[in-house]
């Protein structure tokens, strides 16, 4: 066998993300796309060599024999560039996803391998399988083309393909200057390049950074910011408005453990956070279909919002287990669909009427059957705060009373409130809140802790004083000093440590390492939050990538990319802005609030803009 068909599992950090607002793929560094739903990001898979080295297909290009490579996304796009560096020569190879178009002609992905300098003989190998097939289908070919398993892979004049063990084979030189071309298509569909792989690529080109310009940051680590805002744009399901939590299914947060979930789809939890994000980082079009998705379900849900959706609003989300799958380094199981869509958080009422507040003071309109909606998920909030729910972080548990949970509902009433006037079982119950978690829920030991009558803590409760919760201050301070003590390990940081109902254990969260830089900072530990700040950017990997864990040996853990992570970095470097500017004050109050504060980095962000 080839060195293709033996290769074993690279990092999770190894990979870099294309997209095109439809569907995605997983580049390796060593140019092996091992992971790809091109269709749609939660749709079965083409090449899933990601979860099973051996099951799974990939579509490869690089030189024959020993290689080194570099890469980076051309400046303001998700264009990937490749280099590989022999003893012969240099090649590179530019990969992207083009804008579909409504006659789908257009292929979903498109590599362009060239020569920089010297002659090196390059290797193409494809060998899709059909979502999570057991097993491979035949493959045929016809010169520059190959089909197999609903795929089709067109080469340009010069490209042979044959079949090597059941893997489609082509080999060439390519001297410098010279250059070949690849294209996908869904088999069935005409498959030419028109326009050419080049036109192709420079009108991508234009369409990343005409989207690019637009940001209305113009601020410290611009290019930083503006690379993880671009990952939250390739995260983007354009036909809905939909952002996928991550990009991936079943990438584990422990290696060898069961701790393996589907995140191809949208959380309501991310609602507020994403919409806060997305337009103060000038993101208007985006931000704006988001909030439509989340009304729309809002509405046709009658308020009973369940914890996530798939990415056209669907609510059937049942779990399979693929049982053929050994998971990334025997991972298993590998999972397709989320359980956790029928669990109760009652956390997304608080998100929900969070958005619609801030969405009312950039200037928007709630329309009346929007405002009948989120009356009812006040009503909600003020008749069932109390109970017992299942949590943000999801354990599969029995459920507690979580002080997040409450929190949120205190956000659901308070923005209530303040769009649709008082109302007194919303005021009691607003100021019965305050209470519980004031009082009654505060540890003997001065802290938040992660539920009623818990000992442990839950990093969740960071983001408390950030959605204008009235806490106690001297009780946040020691909650924020028993997280570091407990939960921190250097600049990163658990959610939590304790029971969740599962076996072994998992990494650390990232948008919880960046929830203590903004509890840092409203705290005016000023120092403190930029000397986390400071070493949590160092984490991306080599093309600015996040993933959703990091362990504490350094390595990615988790799905790949994830939006919350990036989402975290962009609000964290936000906060900072607005903290050097005004001090702690600046901080203060809701996400409305800090939003409509300018610094003279970024302007404020109006509804139609």
């Amino acid at each position: 066998m080839s060195t293709d068909e033996m290769r074993p599992y690279r990092p999770i950090e190894d990979y870099a993300l294309l997209s095109n607002c439809h569907g995605c793929a997983l580049v390796a560094r060593d140019g092996s796309i091992d992971w790809a739903c091109l269709e749609r990001f939660d749709g079965d898979p083409v090449f899933s060599r990601l979860l099973d080295r051996e099951r799974g297909g990939w579509f490869a290009i690089h030189p024959e024999g020993r290689f080194e490579t570099s890469r980076l996304y051309l400046p303001r796009t998700k264009i990937l560039e490749t280099t590989f560096s022999t003893k012969e020569g240099a090649l590179s190879v530019h990969d992207f996803m083009p804008a579909p178009e409504a006659e789908g002609t257009r292929p979903s992905l498109v590599r362009i391998v060239a020569c920089l300098s010297g002659r090196v003989e390059v290797r193409v190998s494809f060998r899709p399988l059909a979502g999570f097939a057991e097993s491979f289908g035949e493959l045929r070919t016809n010169g520059a083309r190959v089909e197999g398993d609903g795929l089709a892979c067109m080469g340009c004049e010069g490209v042979r393909f044959g079949i090597e063990n059941g893997v489609a084979v082509a080999r060439f030189p390519l001297e410098a200057g010279q250059e070949r071309s690849f294209a996908l298509y869904r088999e069935g569909r005409e498959a030419a390049f028109l326009p050419s792989a080049r036109d192709l690529m420079e009108e991508t080109r234009i369409g990343w950074t005409q989207w690019s310009d637009a940001a209305s940051y113009d601020g410290p680590l611009q290019e930083e910011l503006l690379r993880s805002a671009l990952t939250l744009k390739a995260l983007v399901y354009a036909p809905s408005g939909a952002i996928v939590a991550a990009a991936t299914t079943s990438l584990p947060e422990e290696i060898g453990g069961i701790r393996n979930w589907d995140y191809r789809f949208c959380w309501i939890r991310d609602a507020r956070l994403s919409f806060y994000v997305l337009k103060k980082f000038g993101m208007v079009q985006e931000a704006e279909a988001f909030f439509g998705f989340v009304s729309a379900l809002t509405a046709r849900e009658e308020s009973q919002l369940k914890p996530l959706y798939a990415i056209e609003g669907e609510a059937d989300l049942v779990e399979h287990e693929i049982s053929h799958f050994e998971g990334w380094r025997g991972s298993r199981p590998v999972r397709h669909g989320n359980e956790a869509a029928e669990q109760h958080q009652s956390d997304a009422y608080g998100q929900v009427l969070d958005l619609l507040y801030l969405y009312d003071r950039l200037g928007g309109t709630i329309d009346e059957e929007l405002h009948g909606h989120a009356i009812r998920l006040a009503d909600i909030s003020a008749a069932h705060w109390h109970d017992e729910d299942a949590g943000l972080w999801e354990p599969r548990k029995p459920e507690e009373r979580y002080l997040h949970a409450a929190i949120m509902n205190w956000v659901a009433l308070d923005r209530a409130v303040r769009l649709f006037g008082e109302r007194e079982d919303w005021c009691r119950e607003r100021d019965r809140i305050v209470a519980f978690v004031n009082g009654e829920a505060v540890h003997p030991d001065g802290y938040y802790p992660q539920f009623l009558g818990s000992e442990d803590v839950d990093a969740a409760l960071l983001i408390a004083p950030m959605v204008g919760f009235p806490v106690d201050e001297a009780v946040f301070g020691r909650t924020v000093d028993v997280i570091i003590e407990r939960l921190s390990r250097g600049h990163l940081v658990y959610r939590y440590l304790n029971d969740d109902g599962l076996p072994g254990h998992e990494g650390t969260f990232l948008i919880c390492a960046f929830w203590l830089v903004d509890a840092l900072a409203w705290l005016g530990r000023a120092e403190e939050a930029q000397s986390r700040f400071a070493a949590l950017r160092s984490l991306g990997n080599d093309v600015g990538l996040y993933a959703e864990e990091v362990a504490e040996e350094g390595h990615f853990l988790g799905n790949f990319p994830q939006a919350f992570s990036h989402l975290a970095f962009i609000h964290s470097a936000l906060v900072l802005d607005l903290l050097e500017e005004g001090g702690a004050e600046a901080l203060r109050g809701t996400y409305a609030d800090s939003t409509l504060r300018e610094t003279q980095a970024r302007n404020r962000p109006k509804i139609g803009n």
